[in-house]
């Protein structure tokens, strides 16, 4: 007893569900619940409802009598599974709105509580089991407990499809998940209504349409941008895609068409462009300035390049634009601010009041008031200084004035004291301490430049005093930040952007410190509303207490005037000690006067020095970010320049997988080609030998007959014996399968390994190649400077040469001139030697023009060869790509050989396993339904039947005698015999698959259509149409014998004269025969009809939709005739019989065309049809005419 009721008792709550992030947690949970409730609870709702429980009582919708969601493990788990799938947080939702109560789970994504649920209340219900419970024995239930469970959780689970469908189309949740989980294997309620119908409904084809005309339409599809990851890691890389910065525009501007204009995903840099393009069309149209802190303007290219500080200016631009003016509420500030005032000057003059003091206000000194462009950042600063005036304290600005973080301690606890004790605030700061001592705020950069600045303060000894006491300053200063951030912490709602490091002994970041003031500054007037009525109340207790004490003032007021008489006397007295306290204080002021300035002017040393060294640091930057820029800018040509080889091969490598594809196109095409051509021939040839073999069976027919009888026996014998021999030998070859395939499956990895060795001895080779082929080409480059440096010298020799040659030629010219007739015998002999030299200059020129024309053919040759070798090392690499893939395309598809063969084995092993599971449960449950019905007339019926079975003889088995009437109507041409014989088809195809097969195999259905065409309008005749037609509609009504039915030439319009000729005409025998014959032709027709193709092919026949139409109107005007002929004589007998009530006339809805064979036990398949009119109009339906 002890340990039940330890057991029993409620668990404390934690601290973080104390806190008031848990409590804004359930009151948005809670206002999501009654948003949830708003929808259900809805008009358009509620009459959906309304119609689906209709319909599910109506078992218009209903469960498959063979499944059972509850006691059948396997599809208990499926439901269970296909529930899960959905968003943990939009399921708690559905299935709390949709039962009505709250279901207590640890936290939104807890999946296992979820799934206790749908066992225990959508897949159970505790309720109809009472209500079907046995009286006596335990887990045992009455008939119509499984039909009611399985209605109710019909009912709960379509709407709750539906309603989370509705839910989601209606954004009810602020942030609008996903409504399905990543890994789900449905994307769109359609899909999961579909699996649903098609494994557990009966009868039920698109389930989302017919709950579509019950109003519940669902229409949500789940797209990958859905599924896209929002999250920003990363500012540099995230945010190129421009997805994300449109996403963040979305929610600001509440405009959700912007991501139908997205390109996803994002891959080249033109779609990224545009995407930031989107978002910046935006931000310029709703009046944000797109410029940096230069001037320059923001541009997309900017975003996709990862230019980190435009990235970050625009991002604070957005937040100044967008976050701040929707985060604060300037009514709600206004408000505040007002109250604040008013509950300070109460305060004040109570304190006064108690204090004994004039409850005059005093004039307050005017200071500069902070100025901002936009209204809601000046009543945000309104808003602070009206909280710190309850703790005399004052902020100037957003920088320095919350560098200490008193002010942010002052705001949480002024709201929630509980959280922030106002004794643990460390009052004694840097600013504190430097505006009591100077009356101004300093703050170094550095903690040596603030060590030193202590060092000349009053009351410190020595420097290390100063520092330890400087340190202990910002120690107090860090520990304020921690009671923020903890406090922050508990409130929630406030994202954690104050670093002590970033705050204390530096100047804050202006925009930090607006943006957490304003996220601060909305939490706390959303947490005010709960303690507002606490706050109001001690308001008026004030004023109350106020208007007491003015009272209590009045009643002393005469007392106090009295009192100042007396006061003024002794106030003259104290003038003159006043003064001449003032000219002693006067001294030593003056005294202290001079020590401030000695430690003014070593500050200003000290300052001057600072901002030198800064203007150092300054110069630094600048050059280092132009040596960042220019390596930036060499890169950003490297990268191009690759990008440019890359996209060359891309454009290769398409054009050559284009030329594969068309080559394989026409392949393809030309064995279609052929494919048809056999397949027309292989038609052709077998009509032609199911014509002869017609003609042959119908004349061994007789001859083969009496001997199949005594051949029979022999043949069942050797049937089974080759069944024997047949499964010995497949067992033997599929072990022999088995084994070559575990052999090639062996050569396959062998050859697979070696391929994975060969290709790292290729990577490592080509890499050395690679290395060779650059110092071949150093060392070749070498060698073709020095030739072509020897090259050039021969050739200025030569032209030298050849200069010298001309003046000395033309110097000789001129000496022969001057001297001809004195040196003839010497200018011959000159003539002689120069004609010798310059044979032999001309040959040794000869020789160096011939040996550099060599030398250029051998290079050009080299050049040559070496480019016939390359085109020949890449048709080898092609080559053995080609191979290399078709190698691992043989893998592949071995490996899903095996992978079919292994999948086909295990499942005929789990269908012969299911098959034997199925019998052995039929022969039980046969076993206990005999044995709980089983009586003395049932037995002695039993019996009666198998002794008639054993007296059976073969000619009288279904498929014999279909077999023999076969034979009668083709070969028999009595009137009698083919009567007869129609009536046996009739039966057999009526009762037998197979016999329908048999008969359209020996292509009786022509005979058929050739005997009806032969009939007149005779009684007999009338009789074999209506067997003949009757064994065309079950023909017909099996899907795999109506093609043989329509394929019969000219059986359209042998039907259309059928109706044509046997309209009804009420009156005699023979009309009653012709109206069965009109129905049983529309029947047939409307049947034949059903496929769209075929439909169309009629309604192209030459005035067939002219017939139907003349025959509909024909139809409808006898039937308006009879039921007005039938109306009256209706009237006459009550006016007879004294009786003056007409009853109502029926109203038939439209039948829906659920046609199946007679041995297909179904309830909603559709009978015979009686009526004319309804079969006319039948066939006018399937002609789509309109009446």
């Amino acid at each position: 007893m002890g340990s039940d009721q330890k057991s029993r008792c409620p668990k404390a709550p934690t601290k973080e569900e104390m806190s008031l992030k848990m409590y804004t947690a359930r009151r948005r949970l809670n206002c999501l619940r009654r948003a949830a409730c708003h929808l259900f609870t809805s008009e358009a709702i509620v009459k959906a409802i309304q119609r689906l429980e209709l319909e599910v009582e109506a078992k218009r919708l209903l469960v498959r009598k063979d499944r059972h969601l509850w006691k059948d493990i396997g599809e208990r788990q499926k439901v269970l599974t296909w529930l899960l799938s959905y968003n943990p947080l939009w399921l708690r939702i559905g299935l709390e709105t949709i039962f009505g109560e709250l279901i207590p789970l640890e936290s939104n994504s807890d999946a296992m509580g979820l799934a206790v649920f749908i066992l225990n209340r959508l897949l159970w219900n505790p309720d109809i089991a009472a209500e079907f419970r046995h009286p006596k024995v335990p887990h045992l239930y009455r008939d119509g407990h499984e039909e009611a469970l399985s209605r109710f959780t019909l009912k709960k689970l379509l709407l709750l499809v539906c309603f989370l469908d509705k839910a989601k189309e209606s954004r009810i949740i602020e942030h609008d998940p996903c409504l399905f989980c990543m890994d789900a294997e449905f994307k769109t309620s359609k899909d999961l209504l579909l699996a649903f119908s098609r494994d557990f409904l009966s009868g039920e084809g698109i389930l989302y349409r017919h709950l579509g005309h019950l109003g519940l339409r669902v229409s949500h599809g789940q797209t990958p941008l859905d599924e896209f990851n929002f999250a920003v890691k990363n500012l540099a890389a995230d945010l190129k895609c421009g997805v994300r910065l449109v996403r963040v525009v979305e929610l600001f501007t509440q405009d959700w068409s912007l991501s139908g204009r997205l390109r996803i995903p994002a891959i080249s840099r033109l779609q990224k462009v545009h995407n930031v393009e989107v978002a910046l069309e935006v931000l310029k149209a709703k009046g944000v300035d797109l410029k940096d802190e230069h001037g320059g303007a923001i541009d997309p290219r900017d975003i996709v390049d990862g230019h980190r500080e435009k990235t970050l200016t625009l991002l604070w631009k957005i937040i100044f634009a967008f976050q701040v003016e929707v985060l604060l509420d300037e009514e709600q500030l206004e408000e505040e601010i007002c109250f604040l005032r008013r509950t300070w000057r109460t305060r004040q003059k109570l304190n006064a009041l108690r204090a004994n003091q004039d409850v005059a206000e005093k004039p307050k000194e005017k200071r500069p008031s902070f100025k901002h462009s936009s209204t809601k950042i000046t009543l945000l600063m309104d808003w602070v200084n009206a909280v710190s005036a309850f703790y005399n304290s004052k902020a100037e600005n957003f920088t320095v004035s919350f560098s200490d973080g008193q002010i942010l301690c002052y705001l949480i606890h002024h709201y929630h004291p509980c959280h922030l004790a106002l004794e643990a605030v460390c009052q004694n700061t840097t600013q504190t301490v430097e505006c009591g001592q100077r009356g101004l705020v300093g703050l170094n950069c550095s903690s040596s430049d603030s060590d030193s600045s202590f060092e000349m303060w009053p009351g410190l000894r020595t420097g290390v005093e100063a520092s330890m006491y400087f340190k202990e300053l910002l120690e107090n200063e860090k520990s304020n930040f921690q009671l923020v951030n903890t406090a922050v912490s508990y409130l929630g709602g406030v994202p954690a952007m104050v670093n002590p490091a970033d705050m204390s002994n530096t100047i804050p970041n202006e925009k930090v410190v607006t943006c957490y003031l304003s996220f601060l500054c909305a939490r706390l007037l959303d947490l005010r509303n709960e303690t507002r009525a606490a706050r109001i109340i001690q308001g008026a207790w004030r004023k109350y207490r106020l208007k007491k004490e003015l009272k209590h003032y009045k009643k002393q007021f005469r007392a106090q005037q009295v009192m100042k008489k007396q006061r003024c006397v002794h106030q003259k007295t104290l003038k003159s000690i006043q003064t001449l306290q003032a000219a002693v204080r006067g001294h030593i002021e003056y005294k202290k006067f001079q020590k401030l300035k000695r430690s003014a002017t070593t500050i200003q040393d000290y300052y001057r020095a600072h901002v030198l060294g800064r203007n150092e640091r300054e110069r630094y930057l600048k050059m280092k970010r132009s040596a960042i820029l220019i390596q930036a800018a060499f890169r950003g040509h490297q990268a191009r320049e690759h990008a440019k080889k890359l996209q060359a091969s891309l454009k290769i490598q398409a054009w050559f997988r284009g030329k594969m594809a068309r080559q394989n196109f026409i392949a393809k095409k030309k064995a279609i080609a052929t494919v048809h051509r056999c397949m027309q021939t292989r038609l052709y040839r077998n009509r032609f030998q199911k014509i002869r073999q017609s003609v042959c069976i119908i004349q061994r027919r007789w001859s083969e007959t009496l001997d199949a009888r005594k051949e029979r026996h022999d043949f069942l014998k050797m049937r089974s014996s080759t069944i024997t021999i047949q499964a010995l030998w497949r067992g033997h070859r599929i072990r022999l399968t088995l084994q070559k395939e575990q052999k090639a499956a062996c050569i396959i990895q062998s050859c697979y390994r070696g391929f994975v060795q060969r290709q790292a001895f290729l990577r490592q080779r080509k890499a050395v190649k690679v290395l060779q082929k650059h110092v071949r080409e150093l060392q070749r480059g070498r060698e073709e400077r020095e030739t072509f440096k020897t090259a050039a010298i021969t050739l200025q020799a030569f032209c030298r040469g050849w200069l010298v040659r001309r003046q000395l030629k033309e110097e000789a010219q001129a000496r022969r001139r001057n001297c001809f007739t004195a040196a003839v015998y010497y200018n011959l002999c000159a003539v002689k030697i120069q004609r010798a030299l310059r044979a032999h200059w001309a040959l040794e020129s000869a020789k160096k023009q011939l040996y550099s024309v060599i030398y250029i053919q051998r290079w050009i040759r080299a050049k040559l060869q070496k480019k016939r070798y390359l085109e020949k090392k890449e048709k080898i690499i092609k080559v053995q790509r080609a191979v290399r893939g078709w190698l691992s395309r043989r893998n592949i598809a071995a490996i899903v050989l095996q992978h079919a063969v292994k999948k086909y084995l295990a499942k005929r092993r789990e269908q012969r396993v299911q098959r034997g599971i199925i019998k052995a449960q039929a022969l039980w449950r046969g076993h206990r339904s005999r044995k709980a019905t089983d009586t003395a007339k049932v037995v002695a019926m039993r019996h009666r039947f198998r002794k008639v079975n054993r007296a059976v003889k073969e000619e009288d088995r279904l498929c014999n005698k279909t077999a023999v009437a076969i034979d009668y109507l083709l070969r028999y041409k009595h009137f009698s015999y083919i009567l007869a014989a129609l009536q046996h088809l009739e039966t057999a195809t009526r009762l037998s698959p197979e016999c329908c097969e048999q008969l359209v195999r020996s292509g009786a259905t022509l005979v058929i259509f050739t005997l009806i065409r032969s009939c007149n309008r005779s009684v007999p005749c009338m009789e074999v149409i209506t067997f003949a037609i009757q064994v065309l509609l079950n023909l017909s009504k099996y899907r795999k014998t109506t093609e043989a039915v329509y394929a019969v030439e000219n059986s359209m319009d042998t039907l259309l004269d059928l109706l044509q000729i046997y309209r009804e005409k009420a009156g005699d025998k023979v009309a009653d025969k012709g109206g069965s014959i009109f129905t049983k032709v529309c029947f047939l027709l409307a049947i034949l009809l059903q496929d769209e193709q075929r439909a169309l092919e009629m309604r192209n026949l030459p005035k067939a939709t002219d017939r139907i139409c003349s025959l509909y109107r024909l139809t409808v005007r006898k039937h308006k005739i009879d039921t007005e002929r039938t109306v009256t004589r209706q009237k006459m007998n009550m006016s007879l019989n004294g009786s003056f009530f007409t009853p109502a006339t029926p109203h038939k809805s439209k039948p829906r065309l659920r046609i199946a064979p007679d041995w297909v036990l179904r309830r909603d398949s559709m009978k015979e049809v009686v009526d004319p009119l309804r079969a006319i109009q039948m066939v006018a339906d399937a002609f789509t005419i309109v009446p």
